[in-house]
């Protein structure tokens, strides 16, 4: 065609207008200059003079472009459920709805004139990739196909790379979509050196920075701080020998890396070698506290119990019916018809502690056990026949195992109550353990005061370990501020001693610092008689609830109002 076009055009009239096929045009591309020889009309004059073959020939080219156009039309309508045209009317929407939001947030609507603007990349794409944002038109129509087709992409990375069907709760999953959303077509994704290298350096000096934060609540409350509990660092030592030095060395680097001013209290285990490495830590920071992980001293208690003979033989008898049951679909089946779906293995926070929760769990099924094992349905089926079978029915009907299991799980119960409080992450237990082993020790002594010896052993192991590991003056001094017992008379009476422990807290914590002491024991003084802010109505309603951490002591009202609180805390 372009062939024909050159001939066509070469040989203008003497006229100074330019012409083709002895037919003016005034102006115009090629486009136009096609349209004029091959007739089409419209705003374009036509060409009278032209050959017929010529006529044909534009006339093919044009339908053939029309053609070739219409199927490109078609096929991103296919794939994206628009066409070129409804794709600008959607920008021009877009844009109108990004002057709105600019112009309602007061930021000046970018200038028409024409050239370069530099604008943020955030600034494009505010009302179509912000949460909750008011979807366009644009993604309100988008196709299903589409949308699926997108969620299939993101369940298929996801099951390549093996990555936890959970990780879609994380909190920065929806911002990621987001940011991928803004960047529109031709993002690349990150690869491999990126990511292990200058996006994790650069994640954790932010993660750095947000620690830095946390220093200003460290200084007025402590590490175990209001704002939140935080992670500081891993260390791999696994090529390093768990030595009292070694072990020495690393809570040093960690409380200098804290501020030794910021550590109130260091939490391990409490095995020989964390022993002798907290007096290392001890003669080089005297004011420093440390004790033993109070979950895993409550679990060696249950190690401990369940060394005893007639709790191990009892176990013993039990596991039989676990094993039995869940190792077979029938008696399965019958036990959750029986039980009402309960299940009789249930998880524990600690592995000794499960034992004693699969008794407590069995206990509880003993009729609808005992009913199943006597029914027409069990003793029909062909499992009742087998000798595994029989020994399982010996087991459920035998009255001195369900006598045993009972004890055990009364004098276990106490402590297993106390090991889901300190080993709950969604409040500290510091002020409640002093209390709840008490508590655990008297229940125990109260279930059985016709039969103390059952349960001397229990009470002799509890008060060893409670002794020997986790009676420390911390503990006290938690118990001694905790309002829920300090302000009733009747509890803290039996707990006086404590307040020897709150003195020992207060004068470690003050070492070396007389000032720092004398105000401590002035604020004590303060919580102790109810004064300023504590004396308040609302602050003795919330005395169950509410810990002194979350209280400002200092009093901002005249003497009027301070007389006042005395008065309601003394009528109190």
């Amino acid at each position: 065609m372009s062939l024909i076009f050159v001939v066509a055009a070469a040989a203008p009239p003497p006229s100074s207008s330019s012409s083709a096929a002895y037919s003016l045009i005034r102006g115009g591309g090629i486009h136009r200059f096609k349209l004029h020889l091959a007739e089409k009309g419209g705003d374009i004059e036509s060409c009278r003079k032209v050959p017929a073959v010529v006529r044909h020939r534009f006339h093919q080219s044009i339908e053939e472009l029309r053609s070739k156009k219409r199927k490109t039309q078609e096929q991103y309508a296919k794939s994206y459920n628009a066409f070129d045209e409804v794709e600008r009317e959607f920008d021009e929407i877009e844009r109108n709805e990004i002057q709105q939001q600019q112009q309602k947030s007061g930021v000046p609507a970018p200038s028409s004139r024409k050239g370069k603007q530099v604008k943020g990349l955030q600034s494009y794409f505010p009302s179509a990739t912000t949460p909750r944002a008011q979807p366009t038109i644009k993604n309100v129509l988008q196709s299903k196909e589409i949308v699926e087709k997108c969620d299939i992409a993101i369940a298929k990375w996801m099951m390549d790379a093996f990555v936890p069907f959970n990780a879609v709760n994380s909190a920065y999953y929806q911002p990621m979509i987001d940011a991928i959303a803004s960047m529109g077509a031709g993002y690349k994704g990150l690869n491999y050196p990126k990511v292990c290298g200058y996006l994790l350096s650069k994640l954790v000096e932010d993660v750095r920075k947000i620690i830095d934060g946390y220093r200003e609540i460290w200084k007025q409350t402590g590490f175990y701080c209001p704002k939140g509990t935080i992670f500081l660092k891993s260390v791999d030592a696994f090529n390093v020998s768990k030595t009292a030095d070694a072990l020495f060395k690393l809570f040093r680097d960690a409380v200098l890396f804290v501020g030794l001013e910021n550590v109130v209290h260091i939490v391990t285990e409490n095995a020989a070698n964390y022993v002798a490495a907290k007096r290392l830590l001890e003669a080089e920071f005297p004011k420093l506290y440390w004790s033993p992980c109070a979950a895993h001293s409550v679990n060696l208690m249950f190690q401990y119990i369940g060394k005893l003979q007639e709790v191990s033989e009892t176990v013993s008898q039990a596991s039989i019916i676990t094993k039995y049951i869940y190792n077979h679909c029938y008696p399965l089946f019958l036990m959750r018809k029986f039980t009402g779906r309960r299940e009789i293995l249930h998880p524990a926070p600690t592995q000794f502690a499960t034992i004693f929760i699969a008794l407590l769990s069995i206990l509880a099924q003993k009729d609808p056990l005992r009913a199943m094992v006597t029914s027409k349905e069990w003793t029909s089926s062909t499992y009742s026949k087998e000798a595994k079978a029989k020994i399982f029915v010996d087991q459920v009907l035998d009255s001195e195992f369900w006598s045993q299991c009972t004890d055990i799980v009364k004098l276990t119960e106490p402590l297993v109550r106390v090991l889901r409080i300190v080993d709950n992450e969604d409040r500290d237990a510091m002020d409640f353990l002093y209390q709840e082993i008490y508590k655990a020790k008297g229940e125990m002594v109260k279930r059985f005061q016709k039969r103390k010896k059952v349960a001397d052993p229990y009470l002799k192991i509890l008060d060893t370990r409670w002794d020997a590991q986790l009676k420390k003056n911390i503990h006290a001094a938690g118990y001694w501020l905790n309002r829920a017992f300090r302000f009733n008379a009747e509890e803290f009476e039996k707990h006086r001693q404590t307040t020897s422990g709150l003195f020992d807290v207060i004068d470690k914590y003050a070492y070396g610092d007389p000032n720092l002491n004398s105000k401590v024991t002035s604020e004590m003084r303060i919580f102790k008689n109810a004064e300023q802010n504590l004396g308040r109505l609302s602050a003795i309603r919330e005395r169950n609830t509410v810990m002194p951490d979350q209280l400002d002591l200092e009093d901002d009202r005249d003497d009027d109002g301070a007389n006042n609180s005395m008065e309601n805390a003394n009528q109190t």
